[in-house]
C-alpha cells in the first residue's frame, strides 16, 4: 500500500497530539500490509517541514517517519505511464495537480493501491486502485 501525503500528514498530526485518529485506524485496518511512500510525498513532507514555524523539529519528525517506510522512485516505465495519464486527463478536461499525478503514477507503476484521505484527484487516474478514509471511518476501495 502506497501512502498519499494526506495520510502521512494526518499520521504525523495524530502522533503529535497523542491520539489514534482516522489515519491510524485506516492503517490499523490494513493489518500487516507493507507500506510504501512515493519520493514525491517525501518531497511534499519536507517542503511542509521547511515552511513550518519550527523547522528543525518538523524536519526530524518527517525524517523519523520516512525511515520506517520503503520509498519508491520512478522506474523506466514511469515517464510513459505518466504522460498517458496526464494526456488523458487533459483531453477529458479533468486535470489534477501534478504532485498528485506523480504520486498516483508511482503507485500504479508499482502495481500497488494508494491510501488517501483526498480521493477526488486520484479517482481520475485510469487503472489506479484507490483506498480512502474519512474523518471517522475505515478504508474503502475504488478503481480509477
Amino acid at each position: 500500500m502506497v501512502l498519499d501525503t494526506t495520510v502521512c500528514v494526518d499520521l504525523l498530526r495524530e502522533r503529535a497530539q497523542g491520539i489514534h485518529g482516522a489515519a491510524y485506524h485506516a492503517l490499523d485496518a490494513l493489518g500487516d500490509s507493507r507500506l510504501y511512500l512515493s519520493v514525491y510525498s517525501v518531497c511534499e513532507l519536507n517542503t511542509g517541514a521547511l515552511l513550518s514555524s519550527n523547522k528543525p523539529v518538523e524536519q526530524r519528525r518527517v525524517a523519523d517517519f520516512v525511515q520506517h517506510l520503503t520509498v519508491l522512485y520512478p522506474d523506466v516505465a514511469f515517464p510513459t505511464v505518466y504522460a498517458e495519464a496526464a494526456a488523458a486527463l487533459l483531453t477529458a478536461g479533468t486535470p489534477i495537480p501534478v504532485m498528485d499525478l506523480l504520486i498516483g503514477i508511482t503507485a500504479k507503476t508499482n502495481g500497488l493501491p494508494l491510501l488517501t484521505r483526498d480521493r477526488k484527484h486520484f479517482d481520475r487516474i485510469p487503472g489506479l486502485v484507490v483506498e480512502w478514509y474519512g474523518p471517522d471511518d475505515h478504508p474503502r476501495r475504488a478503481e480509477g
